[in-house]
């Protein structure tokens, strides 16, 4: 089973005894250094028998001594960690790879390569499943991952999608909004940015023209989901409280530009399922850990004085995948009396026809 690939930067105990980055890697890693890049540029092996290229190794192996050092510079959390510590972490967040969802006989000039962080086996098979109606449609692979050390599966995506004969990408990408540094790692990689917010690893090559799609944001069918699952937990709507529990991003001031977002959805959701209060918060689960903890207060803050007023708890997130956040949610909230749907934005009907607008509109637009 593969591991767990958490979007979270754990303060993970020391563990005695973890290697050092293999000879190979940071014989590699100086050659890319020569031509300005800090991160990993590796060929991608061929597709398995579903369609993933992966790179099949430890994310461990990429972490040379200026790789860490690069990583704590450019990542909060990881400056507060030993190099053992940032180590174990990695090694959590598993693998970047790429799915070509599409059957071969799939053809057409204009692709879409959908980026997702990604979360487990399970949640990315899910994620994956969701994007079947496009995948019929128009040649589409996913790149799963930060992209944090590497962009060599992002560049086997797009070759698959060029091979397919696509000379236009659509890129959605499954972050919320474009407030967080993810997104800005996968633009600067794609050329829309000049500074990456991770290490700077090598931008893709293509001859493709790309696009990028608007992000979720408050779209309608995106509070219809989060409606349906309060109400698929709610039992009496007039007297119950909801929380709608968000990653966020790791920064506070893309934070504050992300928060109305996720209250607009609030606001959708308590009109849709008239439950009495609606509140939303952002976790900034990769923050550093007093700004995370606080917003964990905050958030039981609010959950106390909901149930002080004798008001039901229930739970929802807004995550795109359908298994990762929800655990550390769950370890947040022990102790207190409340009802979660776990279900990620990816397992509704309404995630896949959002995938299906987006593009569609995206591809209109190229004929106008």
């Amino acid at each position: 089973m593969k591991p767990r690939r958490f979007h979270v930067l754990i303060l993970g105990a020391v563990v005695l005894g973890v290697g050092l980055a293999s000879a190979q890697a940071q014989e590699d890693h100086s050659m890319h250094r020569a031509h300005g890049y800090q991160g990993h540029d590796m060929p991608m092996p061929p597709p398995d028998e579903l369609g993933r290229r992966r790179m099949g190794m430890d994310m461990r192996d990429m972490l040379s001594e200026d790789v860490i050092a690069g990583l704590k510079e450019k990542i909060a959390l990881y400056g507060l960690l030993t190099d053992n510590e940032l180590r174990i972490n990695v090694a959590q967040m598993g693998e970047n790879y790429t799915w070509y969802v599409s059957d071969a006989d799939i053809r057409g000039e204009i692709g879409v390569l959908v980026l997702s962080h990604g979360v487990s086996e399970a949640g990315d098979r899910i994620m994956t499943d969701s994007m079947r109606a496009i995948a019929g449609e128009y040649p589409t692979a996913i790149g799963y991952g930060m992209a944090m050390m590497t962009s060599s599966h992002m560049q086997a995506a797009i070759d698959d999608l060029e091979a397919a004969g696509a000379r236009t990408i659509v890129l959605v990408q499954t972050t919320s909004t474009v407030h967080n540094s993810m997104t800005r790692q996968w633009e600067y990689i794609l050329g829309r940015r000049d500074e990456s917010s991770y290490l700077t690893v090598k931008p893709i090559e293509t001859g493709a023209k790309l696009v990028f799609a608007p992000h979720m944001d408050d779209h309608p069918l995106i509070a219809e989901i989060l409606s349906d699952h309060a109400l698929e937990i709610s039992t009496e709507p007039a007297n119950e409280a909801l929380f709608l529990v968000a990653h966020g991003p790791e920064d506070d001031f893309d934070n504050e530009l992300d928060l109305p977002v996720i209250e607009s959805l609030a606001e959708q959701v308590k009109a849709a399922t008239g439950i009495s209060e609606v509140r939303a918060i952002n976790l900034q689960d990769d923050a550093i850990p007093p700004v995370r903890e606080g917003n964990v207060r905050q958030l039981k803050r609010w959950m106390q004085q909901a149930q002080r007023k004798g008001k039901k708890l229930i739970v929802v997130s807004p995550a795109s995948s359908a298994d990762g956040l929800q655990h550390h949610i769950k370890q947040d909230l022990i102790g207190l009396d409340y009802t979660f749907n776990e279900k990620g934005l990816s397992q509704h009907p309404n995630f896949t026809e959002w995938v299906v607008t987006t593009v569609q509109q995206q591809a209109a637009a190229l004929h106008n």
